[in-house]
């Protein structure tokens, strides 16, 4: 078994309009007969599979933050949100503007379509599933009158962040599930050391990944106290990051 380079999207391998970079896909081929290659993300499942397809790489992700984990297209882990724990979210921060995440696709609120159409638009009008498929993610956005509850005060695993550009916070809530575990089921799935994996990635929620791995890499645009936890700062397409991740071990 080859080791795994755990790679993010957003941010680590898409660029603004959510396509992949061309330099990634030019190193592709390179890194696909070194490693094999598990994206680790917040995307829906929908979502990674379109890009792994672009990829020509077969299933194996993580998708809601660690809430449901895919390898060669078998499922290790289904965990949504229960119905009780859904309507208890909704009770408490309804209020803001709201999206759920299904299986499938994004169902928005009124609310979130009129204030954030433009975040909305990343995601294909083709998105398409049942809404009984269950709820893996919700994202409360920031009200712009100061009616913002405390991120500490949120159930569940809780990131907040900015988009690029403006004032717009998000609270992004996943039904206590991380990345990192998500990933940990898979190296015991396969059976492979984590200190033999790379992991790259630009955001908080890839800390856990850097740490567990044995080579890390945060892109130019993470944050810098997301740098600080990275072996290397750099795009895995440009020197000296590219060598050291086809030089590892």
């Amino acid at each position: 078994m080859k080791p795994l380079l755990i790679i993010d999207l957003d941010g680590t391998v898409l660029d603004d309009h959510k396509r992949l970079y061309p330099q990634f896909l030019g190193i592709l081929p390179e890194l696909k007969r070194k490693y094999e290659i598990l994206v680790a993300s917040g995307r829906s499942k929908y979502s990674v599979e379109k890009y792994l397809d672009l990829m020509k790489l077969p299933h194996r992700y993580v998708s809601f933050e660690g809430a449901y984990v895919v390898w060669n297209s078998d499922l290790l882990l289904d965990k949504p949100f229960t119905k009780e724990t859904v309507d208890e979210l909704l009770r408490r921060y309804g209020h803001l503007p709201t999206v759920l995440f299904y299986l499938h696709k994004v169902l928005p609120n009124d609310r979130f379509v009129r204030e954030f159409s433009e975040y909305l638009a990343r995601w294909s009008a083709d998105q398409i599933g049942e809404e009984d498929t269950g709820i893996y993610k919700v994202v409360f956005a920031k009200r712009d009158d100061g009616q913002n509850p405390d991120p500490k005060e949120m159930d569940g695993t809780v990131f907040v962040y900015r988009r690029k550009g403006t004032n717009h916070i998000f609270y992004d809530i996943a039904p206590g599930t991380t990345k990192v575990e998500g990933v940990r089921l898979v190296l015991k799935h396969v059976g492979v050391d984590p200190k033999k994996c790379v992991a790259v990635g630009d955001y908080y929620n890839d800390v856990g990944l850097f740490r567990m791995c044995g080579l890390s890499v945060a892109v130019p645009n993470a944050p810098l106290e997301v740098k600080r936890e990275a072996h290397m700062v750099g795009w895995i397409w440009e020197e000296p990051v590219k060598r050291a991740i086809l030089n590892y071990l």
